[in-house]
């Protein structure tokens, strides 16, 4: 299924974990556009996290086992653009956790 057939279904959401230097983050799409972000800087901690939301219900792909299995590319690099401009902001690179 191609990313177009993807944001043709507006309840269709898609979650990317994605990291970068400490930080660790999964992004939730909706089309191509970034509904919610989690972060963290363990990564059990934000599975944890999504797995405690009402959202992880709602997702219908992803690239971590759940809803269906994701495989473009495009929203992965999205995902990771962002949350490297946020360590960078954060010095996540400079900081020890």
């Amino acid at each position: 299924m191609r990313l177009r057939e993807y944001c043709m279904k507006k309840e269709a959401r898609v979650a990317i974990f994605t990291n970068a230097n400490s930080l660790y983050a999964l992004c939730i799409f909706r089309g191509n556009f970034l509904e919610k972000i989690f972060l963290e800087y363990n990564k059990d901690g934000l599975i944890q996290n999504i797995y405690s939301s009402s959202v992880v219900e709602e997702i219908m792909y992803s690239n971590i086992n759940i809803g269906k299995r994701y495989n473009e590319k495009i929203l992965e690099e999205v995902c990771k653009t962002i949350v490297n401009k946020i360590s960078e902001k954060l010095n996540t690179d400079k900081t020890n956790f």
